[in-house]
């Protein structure tokens, strides 16, 4: 079985240079789990070509086991086909327009989330 996936793994240094000293691990695992890998998710699926949904369907996400990733995998045995193409089929790069979708997205309002989560925060200080 061949099993497609994305592995998200944002610029952490990049991150944490801009606000050094603060604790961002909470936030971070929030905004890879919760936001960015699900809105993969969600975006994969909206450009997923359906037959009979199948491959819709099982596109999903799953915790790694290392602390600030995720991966958004299909585990349908076709999925690479349909994915890479065959000299009979294009290829219709589903899971790829959905991460470069979704990262378009997320990358958009960053700043104004981790604006909120500093502000709470440094709130309850």
């Amino acid at each position: 079985m061949v099993n497609i996936s994305i592995t998200v793994e944002p610029p952490l240094e990049k991150i944490a240079q801009a606000y050094h000293n603060v604790d961002l691990n909470r936030f971070i695992q929030e905004e890879i789990i919760n936001k960015l890998a699900y809105s993969i998710e969600r975006f994969a699926k909206q450009v997923t070509p359906v037959d009979t949904g199948r491959l819709r369907s099982s596109i999903g996400v799953s915790n790694s086991i290392r602390e600030f990733s995720a991966i958004v995998q299909t585990n349908v045995k076709y999925a690479s086909f349909v994915h890479e193409g065959t000299r009979y089929m294009r290829a219709r790069p589903f899971m790829e327009l959905g991460a470069k979708y979704a990262v378009d997205w997320w990358n958009g309002d960053i700043g104004a989330r981790l604006d909120k989560h500093l502000r709470q925060r440094l709130s309850n200080i």
